[in-house]
């Protein structure tokens, strides 16, 4: 968030705390509504580059076909691909959005409309309140997976290197031969500002989990408005 912007000129407009966490939805007078998970930003209405981003990998696949979108709740990303589906004609069978925060999804219809549009009421999309683990362990012959989750291990005593590891297996395992991974990684900053982590650890971390399964990689760095700063997303075919 910029931080020339008074404290007083950035309004909440909800919050409240689902089984899983804290949700704010915050007004800025620059970037709109925005999602505030645990405290921390997680997409503005100005952000449509990041959902481009997100969904454009799966252009080279010719026709989208099944995709799955892990994670995603505000709803952003599920309209880019339906809204690409509709303008390009790619012939998008099916789009289901998992995501384990019913609360998420009910204030982004409310709050950010921007974002998502109608697109959790559109006959292709099917919204799926639940855990993303269990949808990709049951679910194969994907034509495409887009990751729109943390990359930071959900149990104790798992480093992240571990956890992307046995993850991305079964992200593998549900998408058909030559099928598309695309994901959200990290900043471009050489450093995390908040953890002082290094972006080449992360990325080498999520190199390391992808390289066993997949192939044809290509890297973005997109500017995302309310982050301030590029952000990078990596895409991958199955082999």
């Amino acid at each position: 968030m910029q931080k020339d912007m008074q404290a007083n000129e950035i309004t909440t407009l909800t919050r409240t705390t689902s089984p899983w966490q804290q949700i704010e939805i915050r007004h800025h007078p620059k970037f709109g509504n925005q999602l505030i998970i645990d405290g921390d930003l997680q997409i503005s209405e100005s952000d449509r580059s990041y959902n481009v981003a997100m969904v454009s990998p799966l252009i080279m696949l010719g026709t989208f076909g099944r995709v799955a979108i892990l994670g995603g709740g505000d709803g952003g990303v599920l309209h880019e691909l339906l809204d690409i589906d509709h303008v390009q004609g790619r012939d998008l069978e099916q789009a289901v959005m998992i995501d384990i925060d019913a609360e998420v999804t009910r204030l982004s219809r409310e709050y950010l409309p921007g974002l998502c549009g109608d697109a959790f009421d559109h006959p292709k999309a099917e919204v799926i309140i639940g855990d993303v683990f269990d949808y990709i362990e049951t679910h194969k012959d994907l034509d495409g997976v887009i990751y729109d989750l943390t990359i930071d291990p959900v149990r104790e005593g798992q480093t992240r290197r571990e956890f992307l590891q046995e993850l991305m297996q079964k992200v593998a395992q549900s998408l058909k031969p030559g099928g598309m991974l695309n994901m959200q990684c990290c900043g471009t900053k050489p450093f995390d500002p908040e953890t002082g982590v290094s972006r080449q650890e992360i990325m080498a971390d999520i190199e390391s989990a992808l390289i066993g399964d997949f192939h044809e990689f290509m890297e973005q760095r997109v500017f995302i408005p309310s982050f301030g700063e590029a952000w990078t997303f990596l895409a991958a075919k199955r082999k």
